[in-house]
């Protein structure tokens, strides 16, 4: 076989490079994939252009090294350029929500394994005009904190820059009010909120099941309405999503949709799509249904015993 790597080699706290070599170097004296093209992104966007370019049966796997930022950009690239390649994901970021999902390996030797047993699943890719994502579109208080953490601290700190950053802008939940007008599909409502998510998968901003009814390859989004309210109200949600119980809290509205439409009267709130800035309101997301091939393990296979 023929892959392609394409690599952010300032993902993570990890020696990217060391890793690679070895995955590599397994992949070639396996006899699994004898050329393995490697490319590293210097800036925004650039893992998007280079998946882009690519043409049907140009590779048999592409595979994005990054954080959930990459891998969303080689996403977008590999359906704009309609070659059908599947792809496989090296989670190399801060948090990785939709590497962690899908179970996906994070070492050479089951990394290697999965892409010798090439076993594929369809799954949905979100929509915004031009934007893809895999994972997760959020708005309001907090969604801007994945690009707010300085890189070196993300590096130094790891999943702890986030947490840090959260508990310093806790006054934002109090000050924050969103007046949201949603239409889901063919319902139209409107909510006053904190923030909203809409995700493609169960796990969010280290979250294993704040979504918890969500499916990757149903053809729905899964969006998340967190209600103005109180401190012990808030306090009392938060306690609910760490027990799986939130479904039913009166703070937060939960369904899912096709298609997404969100305004509001406050058009400057920061929008993140899968850890990325994204754009103003108003908002139109759209369900690409099974729009991508995505190597995974087998069941059993998947480890975290030789983790990056």
């Amino acid at each position: 076989m023929k892959g392609l790597f394409i690599v952010n080699p300032s993902s993570g706290r990890q020696n990217i490079t060391t890793v690679l070599e070895k995955m590599i170097g397994k992949l070639v004296l396996n006899r699994i994939s004898t050329i393995n093209d490697v490319f590293f992104t210097k800036g925004k966007d650039d893992a998007f252009y280079r998946a882009k370019m690519l043409q049907p049966q140009e590779y048999d796997f592409v595979v994005a090294v990054g954080g959930d930022g990459t891998v969303n950009e080689v996403i977008g690239g590999l359906i704009e350029s309609h070659s059908e390649i599947p792809l496989a994901i090296i989670p190399a970021g801060t948090v990785n929500d939709f590497a962690t999902y899908l179970n996906l390996p994070r070492g050479a030797e089951t990394f290697v394994r999965m892409i010798q047993d090439f076993q594929t699943i369809p799954v949905d890719i979100g929509c915004i005009g031009h934007q893809y994502f895999a994972n997760v579109v959020a708005g309001g208080a907090f969604s801007d904190i994945s690009f707010r953490v300085p890189k070196t601290k993300k590096a130094k700190l790891g999943p702890l820059a986030y947490y840090i950053e959260g508990a310093l802008s806790l006054p934002e939940l109090f000050t924050t009010s969103l007046h949201l007008k949603i239409t889901a599909d063919d319902k139209t409502f409107e909510e006053n909120a904190i923030l909203f998510m809409i995700s493609n998968t169960k796990s969010v901003g280290g979250f294993k099941q704040i979504a918890g009814k969500a499916e990757i390859s149903d053809g729905l989004f899964d969006m998340i309405v967190i209600r103005k309210c109180e401190l012990p109200d808030l306090i009392a949600l938060s306690k609910d999503i760490l027990l799986n119980k939130h479904f039913d809290s009166p703070f937060l509205h939960y369904f899912q949709a096709h298609r997404i439409e969100i305004d509001a009267k406050e058009k400057e709130i920061p929008i993140d799509i899968d850890g990325e800035p994204g754009p103003g309101l108003p908002l139109i997301v759209e369900n690409i249904p099974q729009a991508l091939h995505i190597l995974v393990p087998k069941k059993g296979n998947a480890s975290c015993a030789d983790a990056i």
